[in-house]
């Protein structure tokens, strides 16, 4: 029998947030360690967080607030607009709200705590 570890620790700042369904979900921008090849894009890296029920419970997150998360990860299935993929292409008004589906890769937080973002 094979064992599996799927454990996850971030920090890192709230770049968007939207709701899905009773769920929360956060676009979260990390700097990449030091000893990580740098990107051509930029020296962070990007995650989907979803904090489970906190739009039940009433949690609000805002962008720039730092964001510490224990989870895991998962794949789900999403139904995608064509327009929310294809952004900077003109698409005729009968193919923008065509779905598609995404298999997304996302972070699930189990505990999650917000501190308040720096003032500059």
């Amino acid at each position: 029998m094979t064992h599996h570890v799927n454990h996850v620790i971030l920090i890192g700042t709230i770049l968007q947030t939207w709701s899905y369904g009773n769920d929360r979900g956060v676009r979260l921008q990390m700097r990449r360690p030091a000893f990580f090849p740098v990107r051509s894009d930029g020296p962070s890296d990007l995650v989907n967080v979803i904090l489970p029920e906190a739009v039940t419970r009433g949690q609000s997150v805002q962008e720039g607030e730092e964001l510490h998360v224990t989870g895991f990860v998962r794949n789900a299935d999403r139904e995608t607009p064509l327009a929310s993929i294809a952004k900077d292409v003109k698409l005729p008004e009968e193919l923008k709200k065509v779905k598609v589906k995404q298999i997304v890769t996302e972070v699930v937080a189990v505990e999650w705590q917000i501190f308040p973002a720096e003032k500059k």
